[in-house]
């Protein structure tokens, strides 16, 4: 059985292809707001740098010139990571049927279609190397025969994902 809480992340409700026992993750809050500390920190120290190099070099518009390059600086670092969190929909979805992935196609991948489950640990990172069937890709909107899920930026962590996925499917590690 599982509780909810407001926020949690995890969702037991069928609302991917109406199965009652899907558990569904979004995408971390405590991780978005984490990258945007990072990113607003980076942003001062490039605004900083930039208002120090034009006044050493005397421009008469050196805070207009730095806001400018501070603006475009954090947009360019942050727009991606702004747009997935604020959207707040299902990421990911391990189903008795097979698993839904928003970021790699739109339909679900029967667990019958998938040939192997790698566990990828980089540092503190994990992913899920999914290494589909040859030819048995009915697929439409997936191209390769071999993925990878990224595990450690989404709610609930990569454990509760992991164990979910073995209820159906074994995971091997990566050595």
């Amino acid at each position: 059985m599982i509780i909810q809480f407001p926020g949690s992340g995890i969702s037991a409700s069928p609302q991917i292809e109406g199965q009652p026992e899907a558990l569904q993750f979004r995408y971390s809050k405590a991780g978005f707001r984490r990258n945007l500390v990072i990113a607003i920190g980076l942003t001062l120290l490039i605004c900083g740098l930039t208002w120090l190099l034009l006044g050493i070099y005397g421009s008469n518009h050196m805070n207009l010139l730095t806001i400018i390059t501070g603006l475009c600086f954090f947009a360019f670092i942050s727009a991606r990571m702004l747009a997935q969190y604020f959207r707040n929909e299902i990421i990911l979805a391990v189903q008795p049927t097979g698993i839904y992935d928003g970021r790699i196609s739109d339909e679900t991948i029967a667990w019958e279609k998938i040939k192997e489950l790698v566990l990828i640990r980089r540092e503190q990172d994990y992913s899920l190397s999914v290494i589909l069937w040859p030819g048995r890709n009915g697929n439409t909107t997936l191209q390769e025969n071999s993925f990878e899920l990224e595990l450690s930026v989404l709610e609930g962590g990569s454990e509760k994902i992991l164990d979910a996925i073995q209820k159906y499917m074994p995971i091997r590690m990566e050595r």
